[in-house]
């Protein structure tokens, strides 16, 4: 298996798109994503990845799926509980 990008067609890149969109919402300003990995293009099990940097950290957010929909759902929860975690840790510590 190559690790050379792939080509992405237009759905994905809409896809994409619309997933960095919804990420935006909910983990806010402060928060940038710097890299997203949307898993192989058929809706086969699908694994999602995101680098995302803020106040000098990074973290990477993973979500599986049996397809895009159901990791990208998850995904979703999973940046929610990132943002909760760091408006938490942000009134115990604040900077």
């Amino acid at each position: 298996m190559s690790d050379e990008p792939v080509a992405i067609n237009e759905a994905d890149e809409q896809f994409a798109a619309q997933l960095a969109d919804d990420l935006g919402r909910i983990l806010g300003t402060g928060i940038l994503i710097d890299e997203l990995d949307l898993g192989p293009a058929d809706d086969g099990p699908t694994k999602i990845r995101v680098l995302c940097l803020f106040d000098g950290g990074i973290e990477t957010l993973e979500a599986e799926g049996a397809t895009r929909l159901e990791a990208s759902d998850r995904l979703v929860r999973a940046a929610a509980e990132l943002r909760l975690a760091l408006v938490s840790r942000r009134m115990i510590a604040p900077l």
